[in-house]
């Protein structure tokens, strides 16, 4: 029996073992495998691309920044062999695809996904809204808080070439700039098993690198008054959830009976909107979002807290002034042997990494 005849009876067994084990999860696989096979087979060269004649001058110009932000991405990060955002793809959609969240109607710890032998996920994407819907619906038919957010994108942490979708050809320079500057942060850096930490560290950092790589370009943003403008209302929204978050917080732990805790539950959330409503075009807000538990903790994931990052990418530019991003990376790495808890409990410190760092990781 030849070699990929070996490869592809043992692909087939896994499949069956995993059916035999939960069948849903092969569906959800094989969803997961149609996409990122039309991806694989149907990607076009980002470099072959623009050599077409007839490519749309907006189209044009969102690749070629995609080629500069890239190398840029990865000479800070100090990335080798990379080829993530080297190819595009066309999805002949709107959307790129959606993530779940779900989370127990009085608990804002959100729900793992235990995906056997992989691991287990905080949220999961999919690339069909019926099928998100109908994930969706199941779990709040069995009581719990669902999130539906649309993917701006996403990362295969290496395993795939990540192209440019078609779907994020209209973000611009700027936003293009941020989106490319996290999913290689994925690449560069993830904790298995910890999807909040390695999404917080992304999403800082992408700030960070877009800020640099627009500077080095010459492209004109906001006035250093407007962004700390822009930035202290964001922090004040952030408060204004956060505070949200803490009253959940005590009412869950509290000794009132669930029937109760879900009608105060219900009058917070209903004040925290009513509280939000008169200050929507402040916040730059088009309506009051819908506010669970399984919303607030997707919030809570691409939301970093405290200074722990912010004084450590500080630290690396007084120690590493050449590379502070390669020392910040390589700083948070040492976090890998800590268990969640710890890092969790890093992030609301002062961001020193030291032998106390990782003291209850085993």
């Amino acid at each position: 029996m030849s070699r990929k005849k070996k490869i592809a009876l043992g692909f087939l067994a896994f499949l069956l073992l995993l059916g035999i084990i939960n069948r849903r999860w092969v569906v959800y696989l094989l969803h997961l495998a149609k996409h990122q096979a039309k991806v694989i087979l149907y990607k076009e060269k980002i470099t072959e691309r623009l050599k077409r004649v007839d490519l749309p001058p907006d189209e044009r110009a969102a690749l070629e920044a995609t080629a500069r932000i890239r190398r840029k991405a990865e000479a800070l990060y100090g990335l080798q062999g990379s080829t993530s955002y080297q190819s595009f793809f066309d999805l002949g959609r709107k959307e790129l695809g959606f993530n779940i969240t779900i989370a127990p109607a009085l608990s804002l710890k959100p729900e793992s996904f235990d995906f056997w032998p992989i691991g287990s996920f905080d949220y999961l994407g999919f690339f069909d809204k019926a099928y998100a819907e109908s994930w969706a619906h199941e779990y709040r038919q069995k009581g719990f808080d669902v999130d539906i957010s649309e993917i701006g994108g996403y990362s295969t942490l290496g395993w795939f070439e990540d192209p440019l979708y078609s779907s994020q050809l209209t973000w611009g320079e700027p936003g293009l700039a941020r989106l490319l500057s996290h999913e290689i942060a994925h690449e560069r850096l993830y904790f298995k098993g910890d999807t909040t930490f390695s999404e917080l560290l992304a999403s800082f950092i992408e700030r960070k690198a877009a800020q640099d790589y627009l500077k080095e370009q010459k492209i004109p943003v906001d006035s250093p008054e407007r962004l700390a403008e822009r930035r202290r209302r964001r922090l004040e929204f952030i408060e204004m959830v956060m505070a949200l978050r803490k009253e959940l917080e005590i009412l869950y732990a509290g000794a009132l009976p669930d029937s109760e805790k879900l009608r105060q539950k219900d009058i917070l959330i209903k004040a925290f909107g009513a509280k939000l409503q008169p200050r929507l075009a402040y916040f730059e807000m088009k309506e009051i979002p819908t506010i669970n538990n399984a919303t607030l903790a997707q919030f809570h994931r691409y939301t970093p807290q405290g200074k722990a990052f912010e004084n450590l990418f500080a630290h690396c530019q007084k120690t590493e002034p050449q590379k502070p991003y390669e020392c910040w990376f390589a700083e948070l790495e040492k976090l890998k042997p800590c268990t969640n808890r710890s890092r969790k409990a890093w992030l609301e410190g002062d961001g020193k990494i030291d032998a106390a760092a990782c003291k209850d990781g085993r």
